[in-house]
């Protein structure tokens, strides 16, 4: 994990982590890291198509 240790505490750079979650995930694009005030309805429809998507395929191979 993309982390600094300063005394007792731990950092991050947003970009690293970000970068890193997407990795670990298995997904092709970083994560995106919510902070306070942000419209996540975006990443949302973006989640929502994603599963969906996954759905679909899991039930055409149980047809065959």
């Amino acid at each position: 994990m993309p982390v600094t240790r300063e005394g007792r505490f731990m950092y991050a750079s947003r970009e690293e982590l970000s970068r890193y979650l997407g990795r670990e995930a298995g997904l092709d694009v970083p994560v995106h890291i919510a902070t306070e005030g942000m419209d996540l309805s975006a990443d949302l429809k973006r989640a929502l198509a994603y599963a969906r998507g996954g759905k679909q395929d899991r039930r055409q191979k149980a047809k065959r």
